[in-house]
Order: C-alpha cells, then structure tokens, then sequence
C-alpha cells in the first residue's frame, strides 16, 4: 500500500472497513480521528462514531455499539490474506492522511483542501470499488455491501444474535426482508426448490422470520 494513491488507499480502506462491519453508510460517515474514537487493541480495532451522530434505528430501547473490528491474522494463517485486512488498511490510512486531513472525520476527500468526505461521495466510492465485479443487469449499490456482508455471515454459520449487534439491527425482520431476500434470490433454482416446501411459507432453517414480515429497512 506503500505506492498506492491515497484515492485508492481510501477506497480500500473505506471499502474493507464497510464489509467487516456491514454499517449502514450514515454510521461509516460518523466514524471519527477525535481522542478515543479509534482504538487499536490488542488483536484489533474498535470505532465510535462521533457523539453527535445518531443511526437510523436508534431508540432509547434501542443503541448502536461499537464497530469492532478483528486483524486478518488472527482468522487466518495465509500470507496473502493481510492484504484484505480492513485494520492493517486503516492504518496506512490513517499514517497517510494524518498531517493532510482538515478534519476530524475518519473519511476526507484526498485532494486539496482534504475536508470531510460526504455521504454521497463515500457511496460513490463504494459502486465505483464493487462495480467491475458485478454481474447482471441491476446496478450496484453501495447498500448492497451490507446485505451482502451479513447474509455471508449468516450462511458462514454465525448466530444471529452476533450478526444483529455487529451490523446495528434491533430485530431479524429487517435483515431478512430487506437483506437475506435478495441472497436467497440470487441463488441457484435447485436451492430454491430446496427452500420451498408443500406447506408454502417456511421458516429459514436459522429459525429466522418469514421474509416479508418488515417494511422497514
């Protein structure tokens, strides 16, 4: 990442960062260089959006946590797999951008004057990293990582429980009607047939809700 651009090296970073989270792009935007807002652990890091930020979904039920975030080598052995470690980029990121940025937050354009990225660009950043590895007629969004991120996760056999609170959703309704649907969709028509029973409506094997059974995204 030495010799990369710092255009690319934001997108890598910003692009990593939002697939090991799966945060919606309101909550990339709030992340923050403020003092205790990005903290470098042992095997990690942990983000906290800005103070003045609020998500979504947010209740007084209901909060958000931290986005923490593992390294690579402690999943994987390989080499090559630093590569695709969202910490190790952010990082580079942060060293890169660190006398430049006039602006405490995370992401800022990398061109002059290098103020706050806004949520619009961060977006656009984003289809424009996943676009030459799409397929089909529907166009990327930057939306689609998250859903992508979470239904990979699920399918990888992680709990739902852990999925909710990583990705910042109350309940599964949400993620299975405006998520997992489209996964499900995607796949193969012998899947599909699998999916389906006699009786019609049939539960995920997760035990997950009906898709469908939410509105709200």
């Amino acid at each position: 990442m030495a010799n990369a651009s710092l255009a690319a090296l934001t997108k890598k970073t910003l692009f990593l960062i939002a697939v090991a989270s799966a945060r919606r792009r309101s909550c990339l935007h709030a992340l923050t260089t403020k003092p205790n807002h990005i903290r470098f652990e042992g095997h990690g890091v942990r983000m906290v959006p800005d103070p003045a930020f609020i998500a979504k979904n947010q209740a007084l039920t209901f909060l958000p946590g931290d986005i923490f975030i593992p390294e690579i080598k402690t999943l994987s052995s390989v080499a090559e797999d630093k590569r695709w470690c969202p910490v190790r980029a952010l990082k580079w990121y942060l060293s890169r951008t660190e006398k430049l940025r006039q602006t405490t937050s995370l992401f800022i354009l990398p061109r002059p004057p290098y103020t706050s990225a806004s949520k619009d660009t961060l977006s656009r950043w984003l289809v424009e990293t996943i676009r030459p590895f799409t397929t089909g007629a529907a166009r990327p969004r930057a939306h689609d990582i998250r859903g992508i991120s979470a239904s990979t996760a699920l399918f990888a056999g992680i709990p739902i429980e852990d999925i909710l609170k990583a990705a910042a959703w109350k309940t599964p309704t949400t993620f299975v009607a405006c998520y997992l649907t489209d996964t499900l969709h995607a796949e193969a028509a012998f899947g599909s047939a699998v999916m389906r029973g006699p009786a019609g409506n049939r539960s995920h094997p997760s035990g997950l809700p009906p898709s469908g059974s939410a509105t709200r995204c």
